[in-house]
């Protein structure tokens, strides 16, 4: 019988021999470290020791969830900005509003409703961003009903509780944006992983899904020595839950070869 803890980056699985995770924590704000390599998000004291943390994403060649967020915030901005001034052109020119006037439909409302904070200030901020948000969208619906009663009441409606709305959701987006490193850090976990040298080092990854206890036989052994990029030796695939789960043997902080 092997045990593994299963965690998802960018949708897909994983798994590390659950000998070697020591402890999993929720993400956290990082001290930086600029003389190592982009892998290593940077570092932070736990318990006696300092320990650096290298992102899974980086390792395996993707963006940081900082990146990340960097490129998802001014979608949601530009998509409220056209979601506005498409519901403003449907009062002033009598044409149907065909954008979402579901709060959880749009692409902000799913991530809102995804989202989990420990931290005060972005906690804070997000539920100012989801109660301006789902105003907006519950007050577009009772807009386009007034609308047709009467036009002018719903541009006076438009121009007041509406807009006011529409811009305490783009305010509140901007005050998240700037503080992406710890939404990143709010979005993450970090997993307290034992080398094979056994130094201990952090490993950031976006969620833990599972806690499997399994068959040897269960296990589909690579045939021959197999690398995701340069930190990670994979020793076989299994099948949990109907997904595939590549089985990570080895994680070193160093490239192969250093």
């Amino acid at each position: 019988m092997r045990s593994f803890v299963i965690f998802s980056v960018l949708g897909q699985n994983y798994g590390v021999d659950i000998e070697s995770v020591k402890r999993i924590l929720p993400g956290r704000e990082l001290t930086e470290t600029p003389d190592e390599g982009k892998h290593i998000e940077g570092m932070f004291q736990y318990e006696d020791s300092v320990l650096k943390v290298l992102s899974f994403r980086k390792a395996i060649g993707k963006k940081s969830y900082e990146e990340e967020l960097a490129e998802m915030f001014p979608v949601f901005k530009t998509y409220h900005e056209e979601w506005f001034a498409a519901l403003k052109h449907s009062v002033e020119a009598g044409e149907p509003f065909t954008m979402s006037t579901d709060p959880h439909r749009c692409i902000l409302g799913k991530w809102i409703d995804s989202f989990h904070a420990d931290d005060e200030d972005v906690l804070v901020l997000m539920k100012k961003l989801s109660h301006s948000h789902q105003n907006l969208y519950s007050s577009a619906l009772e807009l386009l009903q007034k609308r047709a009663v009467s036009v002018e009441e719903a541009s006076q409606m438009l121009e007041g509780s509406i807009r006011d709305n529409y811009t305490d959701t783009l305010r509140y987006l901007d005050s998240l944006s700037a503080l992406s490193d710890k939404v990143a850090a709010e979005l993450q976990r970090c997993m307290i992983i034992e080398g094979k040298n056994g130094n201990f080092f952090g490993l950031n990854i976006d969620e833990v899904e599972d806690i499997v206890h399994i068959e040897e036989g269960e296990l589909h052994e690579v045939n021959e020595t197999q690398y995701m990029g340069d930190f990670m030796q994979v020793s076989a695939i299994l099948e949990h839950n109907k997904k595939l789960v590549t089985i990570i043997k080895d994680i070193s902080l160093d490239k192969r070869g250093a």
